[in-house]
């Protein structure tokens, strides 16, 4: 058999979704029930047409959209150090299709390899996976939840994909910041930059993980320290630019 992009085959035969993993050290895991026949099919995560949907609105609360490049999100994902993983690995047509057995049998493997990478956020698109890694049954209210993982890691659960926009929007905008936090410094420590080349190199830093043009990012690090340390903002270089 040969198989095309991140196909893989079970021990007991089936097609799968092979874990994917990033070269660097992983943070962040985006994780889900299982793999849907759409997605195996194709050989990439979440090709169906909800989880399609499901899967931009993760990656674009992440990252600016111009690093989501390429024809395959989980590919674009990967290369800025996000992971992908299922709790069950047998593919299904839907949720009810999976046995609580298989859910149960999976478990320990689901937990033990994101416990051994030590991530620190796992992304839970739909809430299956986050609720059975903090051993809930339901779902109090969507976005990041009060209890840890077994290991110490928060786990982020996706809103409902039909929910109105005003109010999915603050949760996913909560997944953005987190995820900033984690992937540009563990530890938080304010260090003012020494001149406006440092400062609008952490501008650009900044917007490879928000939302937020330049612009308003550029507002936002301008506070009174840095105005105390380097006096009036210049022409920004994007605007030189142009």
């Amino acid at each position: 058999m040969s198989l095309i992009g991140h196909q893989t085959v079970l021990p007991n035969g089936e097609l799968s979704l092979a874990d994917l993993w990033p070269a660097e050290e992983t943070k962040i895991v985006i994780a889900g029930l299982n793999p849907a026949p759409p997605s195996v099919a194709a050989g990439h995560y979440y090709q169906g047409r909800s989880g399609k949907q499901m899967l931009k609105r993760v990656a674009t609360a992440m990252f600016n959209e111009k690093f989501l490049f390429g024809e395959h999100l989980d590919d674009a994902l990967i290369a800025q150090g996000i992971g992908f993983t299922d709790l069950v690995k047998s593919p299904t047509v839907g949720e009810k299709d999976v046995a609580e057995k298989q859910i149960l049998d999976s478990l320990p493997e689901f937990e033990r390899k994101l416990a051994e990478r030590n991530v620190r956020l796992v992304i839970s698109i739909y809430r299956h996976a986050g609720l059975r890694l903090l051993g809930k049954k339901k779902l109090t209210r969507p976005g990041l939840q009060e209890e840890l993982t077994s290991w110490g890691a928060q786990v982020f659960i996706t809103p409902n994909p039909y929910g109105a926009t005003e109010l999915t929007r603050p949760v996913y905008e909560q997944l953005g910041h987190e995820v900033y936090g984690i992937q540009t410094d563990p530890v938080f420590k304010r260090v003012l930059p020494k001149n406006w080349v440092e400062f609008y190199e952490k501008v650009y830093l900044v917007a490879a993980y928000n939302s937020m043009s330049l612009d308003e990012i550029a507002m936002t690090m301008y506070d009174d320290e840095v105005k105390a340390a380097l006096g009036p903002i210049p022409t920004p270089p994007w605007r030189l630019n142009r």
